[in-house]
């Protein structure tokens, strides 16, 4: 009996341990300047790799916040990751 107490108790922790959600993983996309971000996001964004462009475009904007194009294709990448269910 203490047998069957035993393997249930394992088999319930094991199946909480199971349940808990993993972490994200954070993608990262090093730039040296606002035209290289801008143009690792497009070779990204060619190659389908669209969280890597979405994070590259956010470095753009993070150095130039006033340029429109950075937040035309940023707004573009957000987009196009809704529609295709996430990434």
């Amino acid at each position: 009996m203490s047998l069957i107490r035993t393997m249930s108790a394992t088999l319930l922790v094991a199946g909480i341990a199971l349940a808990q959600p993993g972490y994200t993983k954070e993608f990262q996309v090093a730039c040296s300047s606002f035209d290289d971000c801008m143009t690792k996001g497009d070779l990204l964004t060619k190659k389908r790799k669209l969280s890597l462009a979405l994070e590259a475009y956010r470095n753009a904007i993070k150095q130039d916040v006033d340029n429109k194009d950075a937040w035309r294709k940023f707004e573009k990448i957000v987009v196009r990751i809704s529609e295709e269910g996430g990434c």
